[in-house]
């Protein structure tokens, strides 16, 4: 079990190449939403997806490419200034009711995936149901993608009312599962823009549910998931998707939304802790240090200051907890393990507002997340 780092419009493989090397990350996740189709060249200018893929491969270092399909679906969207420069539709783009169409975008992400020696990862739609015309239109569609292509891994793409649907997302799930592809891509999606997202108890059991189901037979990755995806990884997927930005944290419909004009990005250099499984605001980590320096090693650490250190500071430590939860043992035993995590975590962030008087985040770190983990583990017979 372990990381993958996704796709950021900032170039910087040379990070992703880094955390591979130090054994915190095992490969990347290229996108048409985040990488140019063509090579431009020059000082500071990100690199077309031929160029980036060639130079992950030189470093031995493995990556996807997800069309992710389903965020011409997300509210909002409007951010093409990649994506157009991609030919994936013969039709319409985003039409797949035509049949015609819907295989003719396959065949086009099947091309550009071969083109960068990629394995084939289907594409998918966003759902907020698990029984609905939509939910039929993506189970076609996957269907669709193992017919056409050999070794395919099909991806889930839903909403938290998705994964909150109950007895209509295992009739959904059961129905993929059928196609028997070679893995699975699952992303929940969120309207917010606060990391961690929101979450109900209902959906992180949905997620868990699903992950159990699926790994049975293949392997699981949670796109975007970072320490949210830690109840997934208990129920048996093999890595979550992370990153130095917060859209490679999170899949939000913001991030994919028409641009502002001016304005500049921010570095996302707030400091994770394992102990806690999450994070603290800069001036939090700075003050932990300060007043409690040996809790805040013992919780996992501060990074050194600048955002490259704070990035690598972080796959870390999501590796660790990942790698923790693999070693445990299997299913009951990683669900377990994970409930004492976040019941030590919980504790930890108590023990950090006493300490230095900071604002106790377990409600939004741990509280949703452990909820979830127990409804999935109580649906499985555990304690």
């Amino acid at each position: 079990m372990t990381t993958m780092i996704e796709d950021s419009p900032r170039a910087l493989d040379t990070w992703t190449v880094q955390a591979v090397e130090a054994g915190s990350s095992s490969g990347a996740v290229l996108t048409p939403w985040a990488t140019s189709r063509v090579h431009r060249g020059g000082v500071g200018v990100k690199p077309g997806i031929e160029k980036r893929a060639e130079k992950l491969r030189e470093a031995g270092v493995d990556y996807w490419f997800d069309p992710m399909t389903h965020a011409l679906q997300m509210p909002g969207v409007g951010d093409y200034r990649y994506y157009s420069g991609y030919s994936l539709w013969g039709g319409p783009q985003g039409d797949i009711t035509d049949p015609a169409y819907r295989d003719e975008h396959i065949r086009r992400v099947f091309h550009m995936q071969k083109t960068l020696e990629a394995p084939l990862l289907a594409p998918t739609v966003l759902l907020h149901t698990g029984l609905s015309n939509t939910s039929s239109l993506a189970l076609e569609l996957s269907r669709n993608c193992r017919d056409l292509g050999e070794a395919v891994t099909l991806s889930i793409a839903g909403s938290g009312s998705f994964w909150a649907s109950k007895s209509d997302l295992d009739a959904h799930i059961g129905s993929l599962v059928a196609l028997e592809p070679a893995g699975w891509f699952i992303t929940f999606t969120h309207p917010g823009e606060d990391l961690p997202p929101s979450f109900t108890a209902e959906e992180i059991a949905g997620v868990c549910r699903t992950v159990r189901a699926l790994s049975e037979y293949a392997q699981v990755y949670v796109s975007h998931g970072d320490f949210a995806a830690l109840p997934a990884v208990a129920a048996g997927a093999y890595a979550v998707g992370t990153g130095w930005d917060k859209r490679q944290r999170m899949s939000r419909y913001g991030d994919y939304g028409a641009r502002e004009s001016g304005g500049q990005a921010r570095w996302y250099a707030r400091p994770t802790l394992k102990g806690l499984l999450g994070t603290l605001s800069v001036n939090e980590g700075a003050l932990l240090l300060a007043q409690a320096p040996r809790l805040a090693q013992s919780l996992g650490g501060l990074p050194a200051p600048g955002p490259g250190e704070a990035f690598q500071h972080h796959v870390a430590q999501l590796q660790s907890a990942v790698h923790d939860l693999a070693t445990a043992g299997g299913y009951e035993d990683r669900y377990l393990k994970l409930d004492d995590m976040y019941s030590g975590a919980k504790a930890a962030w108590a023990l950090v507002s006493s300490r230095t008087g900071i604002r106790n985040h377990a409600d939004k770190w741990i509280d949703p997340l452990q909820a979830g983990l127990r409804k999935y583990g109580h649906s499985e017979g555990w304690k």
